[in-house]
């Protein structure tokens, strides 16, 4: 299978909501802009531990958790 193969099939699958989410739709912003503090908070985290590689995911995932609590956090 060529690159642009996969490419044509990763384009055919719909998003996994209902709604795809648009520039411009206040829920688009919303969710970039809740993304934008959570790699902030992430990032954060990392400086503190001295950038040492491989707590990148669970960087993520306490900042995510931080921000949105945990109910939210697996959305």
């Amino acid at each position: 299978m060529t690159t642009a193969t996969m490419t044509e099939k990763k384009s055919k699958i719909p998003p996994s909501n209902a709604r795809s989410l648009k520039k411009g739709d206040g829920q688009f912003e919303e969710s970039e802009n809740i993304n934008e503090h959570i790699a902030t908070a992430a990032y954060y985290r990392a400086e503190a531990r001295g950038f040492s590689p491989g707590s990148e995911m669970e960087d993520w995932l306490e900042a995510e958790m931080e921000f949105k609590g945990p109910s939210e956090s697996t959305h």
